[in-house]
């Protein structure tokens, strides 16, 4: 019997992911790794993301940076064993395995005066938004920002598409300090039809912050402790509304993002009990 039960989960996992081929792995900056898998996915739309399985380590939810061409871009931060195995051990012609892509994106701009907020490995979804968006956008203005100058991806890339500031936290390039200091300036300075933040929680929060009573034109997307990504292991739940990050998100619009008493301040650990989010 239990020869039979592995037998039907590795038959299922052959159902669920598609075969990747690693066709780059480039450090692209310090503690991140940028891979590039040529896989055949249903096309993601900007802010989805994808699980990402190494066999016999384990698997992780990544956002999307870009797929063309049937290539997959992937930008990945070595945090815990199975980044820190790809990190290690990931290079050019090696296979590893995707499924999705899952979740709510974000909305595509409509026209009008756009402004990104990025932090650290959040600005690659939103480089991918606005690769997508191309001109769709009237004007596009692109706030990012790292630890410091080792940590900076995406910049160059971003430029193509948007006027793009930077700050770090120890000033080594563009703004010293946060870049919600950055996003609080443009923000006092334009009148922005749509805002889009991906980052750390707390970023999250404090943009949400300063669009007080305009909670409408924004939409962020938050991070979870990830297992099943279909909805119903309930490791992503977000209280008190019982919404799922996974299937829900990870894209919420600003009203609902002023009703969560987790953000900013709860998540889940793998057992699901609440644990306080740091950073």
């Amino acid at each position: 019997m239990s020869s039979l039960r592995r037998r039907s989960s590795a038959n299922w996992s052959a159902r669920m992911h598609a075969r990747a081929r690693v066709v780059a792995a480039r450090l692209a900056a310090e503690q991140v790794l940028e891979l590039r898998l040529e896989v055949a996915l249903p096309e993601p739309s900007p802010g989805q993301f994808v699980m990402l399985w190494v066999p016999g380590v384990g698997e992780v939810p990544m956002s999307v940076a870009d797929y063309e061409g049937g290539v997959l871009g992937l930008f990945i931060t070595r945090r815990g064993l199975v980044t820190g195995h790809i990190h290690d051990n990931v290079r050019a012609g090696h296979e590893l395995f995707v499924r999705g892509p899952y979740g709510r994106g974000f909305s595509a701009p409509r026209g009008g005066r756009v402004l990104l907020v990025g932090g650290g490995t959040g600005t690659a979804p939103l480089y991918f938004l606005a690769k997508r968006a191309g001109s769709g956008a009237a004007s596009c203005t692109a706030a990012v920002g790292f630890k410091s100058s080792r940590h900076v991806i995406l910049v160059d890339e971003l430029k193509k598409y948007c006027d793009v500031r930077v700050a770090t936290d120890d000033g080594s390039l563009g703004h010293h300090g946060p870049v919600h200091e950055l996003a609080a300036a443009l923000i006092g300075e334009e009148r922005y039809d749509r805002v889009y933040v991906c980052g750390p929680e707390q970023m999250i929060v404090e943009v949400l912050k300063l669009l007080e009573g305009r909670e409408e034109v924004l939409e962020a997307s938050l991070e979870r402790y990830m297992r099943c990504a279909v909805g119903v292991c309930g490791s992503c739940v977000l209280d008190p509304l019982g919404l799922r990050v996974c299937r829900d998100g990870p894209v919420f619009g600003g009203s609902v993002l002023r009703r969560l008493l987790d953000l900013g301040r709860w998540w889940r650990d793998p057992d699901g009990r609440k644990r306080p989010l740091l950073g």
